[in-house]
């Protein structure tokens, strides 16, 4: 098995003291981290493969919490709209021209984006997931998905009943997706959350995304979307909630209490208008956030940089206070943080000896990444997908000097405009 060093790099370790190591170096045995060699010290173990970081910046992989990756279909298809009306254009759409094939060439684009703009592992809720699944197997991405389910029969023109009848035919998935409270009925939202308890699965649903969807599930239901989740007993460690905008302080103690976990998007809420999420509150009582990007049709990018300096930057303007979501914070957010939301904090979100081997380099040469007085914030203010060098997953180097090793990029983006043909704009 190969034996690979990179040597002279700033390890942004984002373990739990947040250590920084400048000029170390990283051995990796195969997929693992095997050693981190401090500055002026010979590591242990031999390397077949040596790579010079040229004392560049190497963080954890980031972690996508929340994406839709095949909307890259959609990019910009919806633009300038509520989420209601952002859905009635998209949905019709998605109902005409969606098929396997569309999900294949989409996913296939989305994660050549993602993988260039430094992003290792992503939690992924869109139809035919089998399809986008398949795809990672090619391309290296750590994908988290599994079957999702709707109120109604959806683009794939499968109806809720025979979801439920594949989903336990299937048997164990270690995700389960629901669409959300306002297009479920309670009854479905419960026989989805007996389906992942039967399964043993994980749970992932879009919840109190804005206003007008609170109100809605309101006078229809006599609930909130949180409130119908905890009656279906879906709040609960290995639960994901989507965007979590619309929270009132009781409800935000109810997730701490069940171990419910956010995924934050602050690109997609604030170009939806749909507001801005509580995390602070929600940091201090104790509830796991991540952070994601939403799909790009909606957020319109994949970039993960972006969705970390925003967060950092509409809390601040928001509460007039800059020590709020201070660059660490949000850092950890995209990486250890959002690792546990997905159950897989033991496997990735940090650089140490014996997790996998997860990894990005930033260019050292980077105007904008120089000088570095403090690494958490050099990352979070001021580094871009531009400045991503070479990125690994189980230590596999899947980019490498800018360029992707797993994905044939530009046929990628030649299917991507050939498909998106199809779509009437």
């Amino acid at each position: 098995m190969t034996i690979t060093a990179i040597r002279n790099a700033t390890v942004v370790t984002l373990d739990e003291h947040d250590t920084v190591l400048p000029g170390a170096t990283v051995v990796l045995d195969g997929p693992t981290v095997v050693e981190i060699a401090p500055a002026d010290t010979v590591p242990s173990i031999a390397a077949t493969t040596v790579v010079d970081a040229g004392g560049g910046l190497l963080h954890p992989g980031l972690v996508n919490a929340h994406t839709h990756l095949a909307m890259t279909l959609f990019r910009g298809y919806a633009d300038d709209r509520s989420l209601q009306d952002f859905l009635d254009r998209l949905l019709p759409a998605e109902s005409r021209v969606l098929s396997a094939d569309h999900v294949r060439t989409g996913s296939r684009l989305a994660h050549a984006e993602l993988l260039r703009a430094g992003c290792t592992s992503a939690l992924d809720m869109y139809w035919w997931p089998e399809v986008s699944l398949d795809e990672s197997v090619h391309s290296g991405l750590r994908l988290h998905t599994g079957p999702i389910f709707i109120g109604f029969d959806g683009p794939d023109a499968t109806p809720f009943s025979t979801r439920l009848e594949r989903a336990h035919e299937a048997g164990p998935t270690p995700w389960v997706f629901a669409h959300g409270t306002y297009t479920m009925d309670p009854a479905q939202l419960r026989e989805v959350g007996a389906l992942a308890t039967e399964l043993g699965a994980r749970f992932h649903i879009h919840a109190s995304e804005n206003r007008a969807e609170v109100d809605d599930v309101r006078t229809r239901f006599g609930r909130t979307p949180i409130e119908l989740l905890d009656d279906a007993g879906m709040l609960r460690p290995g639960t994901v909630l989507a965007h979590a905008v619309v929270l009132d302080d009781d409800e935000i103690t109810r997730l701490a209490e069940t171990g419910t976990a956010v995924a934050h998007c602050p690109g997609s809420n604030m170009k939806l208008a749909s507001g801005v999420c509580r995390v602070p509150e929600l940091h201090a009582a104790g509830v796991t956030v991540g952070l994601g990007t939403d799909g790009p049709s909606s957020s319109n990018d994949l970039d993960m940089y972006a969705a970390m300096r925003t967060a950092a930057l509409v809390h601040k303007g928001m509460r007039l206070d800059p020590t709020v979501l201070p660059a660490t914070a949000v850092l950890r957010m995209a990486t250890i943080d959002g690792a546990r939301a997905l159950g897989i904090d033991h496997l990735v979100g940090s650089i140490e000896v014996g997790k996998r081997a997860d990894l990005v380099l930033l260019d050292p040469a980077s105007p904008s990444l120089n000088p570095v007085f403090e690494a958490h914030s050099t990352i979070v203010y001021s580094a871009s997908r531009a400045d991503v060098t070479d990125v690994w997953v189980d230590g596999h180097r899947v980019v490498e000097d800018r360029r992707c090793t797993t994905i044939d990029v530009a046929a990628a983006v030649h299917e991507a405009r050939m498909e998106a043909l199809r779509i009437d704009p």
